[in-house]
């Protein structure tokens, strides 16, 4: 559990980029009907999330992906921009529309159902990031998502290794994890959840009888990743070699979870730039997602250093 892969200068984000539409209705969600709601437009994306929330707490951040031409593609390259965020390596596609995420979420701000369209992403080819990979300095800290092409992240993973720094890698979603089953020997932290992590193993997402400590377990298991597994409000499973801990989530006034998973990884990796064990990275992850859902942001702006320092310092995550 005493788990150090830092300190980190700077942080390589390659992964998913999109706008966000989302949808909340304003009561219990009814099934085939008209109703009342609110919907809002913003940038988002696995990639651009971490990026971002890793910028709110005062990380150099390069974010490397592929956008459309078009209006979507610019105010997600705004937005990125207005971060900090170093956007200098990202592809922009003339035949291929900026990637879309359409989630509803019910009143209490669970999600009913995500819709992703993210053909620009299968267009991503290794050659359209070596140029990044290999202008990586040193002390890059790199995350993926799953978001990218098998190829490509069977590229980024063999360029780490062979430059001998650490990967982050987060599954997104069950079927798109199974990008990374090969390449779980050469990655360093895995960000996974239940059913991500069931299908990993074989095993159906829903359905499984392995508890999620069990899932952890298994996955890390030498020559595993140390793995980071969530599963919604329940406790949060660290596992490193086979040996597993639970973090119990911070408490939280729910507005919406969009973006909670992606801000448990980030406010990890942050934890662990700075140096930290991943057992008390960890903490600063369950205190970003506790941010984050506290605002109908999927990246919050109650985020930042001061921020996290506050709420762990309220009540620190039991393990």
């Amino acid at each position: 559990m005493n788990l150090r892969i830092g300190p980190f200068e700077r942080i390589a984000v390659f992964g998913g980029v999109a706008v966000d539409r989302l949808a909340m209705s304003r009561a219990a969600p009814v099934a085939g009907a008209s109703n009342p709601g609110s919907t809002r437009t913003a940038p988002g994306g696995v990639g651009l999330n971490v990026a971002s929330t890793l910028a709110r707490l005062g990380h150099g951040v390069r974010l490397v992906a592929r956008l459309g031409e078009d209006g979507d593609g610019a105010a997600i390259l705004a937005a990125a921009t207005a971060l900090g965020i170093d956007t200098s390596a990202i592809v922009r596609s003339p035949a291929a529309a900026t990637a879309t995420y359409t989630a509803t979420f019910d009143h209490a701000g669970g999600l009913v159902i995500g819709i992703a369209d993210m053909d620009v992403y299968d267009a991503t080819t290794p050659a359209d990031i070596a140029a990044a990979a290999a202008d990586a300095r040193a002390d890059d800290l790199w995350v993926v998502d799953a978001n990218l092409p098998a190829a490509v992240l069977d590229f980024l993973v063999m360029e780490a290794v062979a430059a001998g720094r650490p990967v982050a890698a987060l599954t997104v979603s069950p079927v798109k994890a199974l990008r990374l089953k090969p390449l779980l020997d050469r990655i360093a932290v895995l960000f996974t959840n239940r059913r991500e992590a069931a299908a990993l193993l074989g095993q159906p997402p829903e359905g499984h009888r392995q508890a999620p400590s069990e899932l952890a377990a298994e996955l890390s298991r030498l020559p595993g990743p140390a793995v980071v597994l969530s599963n919604s409000a329940d406790p949060l499973v660290v596992a490193v070699a086979g040996e597993v801990r639970q973090f119990v989530p911070l408490k939280a006034a729910v507005v919406s979870v969009n973006g909670a998973g992606d801000a448990l990884a980030a406010g990890t990796i942050h934890g662990l730039a700075l140096g930290r064990t991943l057992s008390e990275a960890v903490i600063s992850g369950l205190a970003t997602a506790a941010l984050t859902v506290e605002s109908a942001a999927t990246v919050s702006p109650l985020v930042s250093r001061e921020a996290l320092a506050e709420r762990i310092a309220r009540k620190p995550p039991r393990p």
